[in-house]
């Protein structure tokens, strides 16, 4: 990964986590996450075994096609997400150009490698979630849930998928 979309500190690390789930809440794609921490040393998503695809011989080739190319669709808009509530809501910020080609190309490498997607679907994929996100993370109400959220995993490190969403309804209310 870029050196320039790796955190700075706890905080940024905090903001980040707190950009994912809303993410992932906002696709309605919450079914696929279990829980998120900031302690060190751990993966800050922890998914379901739902997100996993580990192949299914009932499913056809076009369903499990779908399912991987959703799957990388969430992972993405939580990258995008990450990055955007740490530079809008943390800092004030809106994303430079750099940082934008930065996490796209990112984005890209997976893209090709996990789901053999060509770059035009790639930016496809990238842009919708990218102008979603954008309209979102903008979005005065969405910023202060940002921040509440963030400061309650700040302050108890761990949050289940219930707790999550607890967290976040006030999003479904904006």
């Amino acid at each position: 990964m870029d050196n320039s979309l790796k955190y700075k500190d706890a905080t940024d690390r905090c903001y980040g986590v707190t950009g994912m789930a809303i993410s992932i809440v906002a696709l309605d794609a919450e079914e696929l996450l279990d829980s998120l921490t900031i302690e060190e040393g751990e993966e800050a998503v922890k998914f379901t075994p739902e997100y996993y695809f580990s192949g299914n011989p009932r499913y056809s080739a076009r369903l499990a096609w779908n399912q991987i190319l959703q799957h990388f669709s969430v992972t993405t808009a939580m990258a995008i997400g990450n990055l955007m509530c740490r530079q809008y809501v943390l800092s004030g910020k809106s994303l430079s150009p750099a940082l934008t080609l930065a996490l796209k190309e990112t984005v890209a490498s997976d893209g090709r490698e996990a789901c053999q997607l060509d770059d035009d679907e790639i930016d496809s994929l990238f842009n919708r979630n990218f102008n979603y996100l954008h309209r979102l993370f903008s979005h005065s109400g969405v910023q202060s849930v940002a921040r509440d959220f963030a400061t309650t995993l700040s302050e108890r490190r761990t949050l289940t998928r219930a707790d999550i969403l607890d967290e976040l309804r006030a999003l479904s209310l904006l």
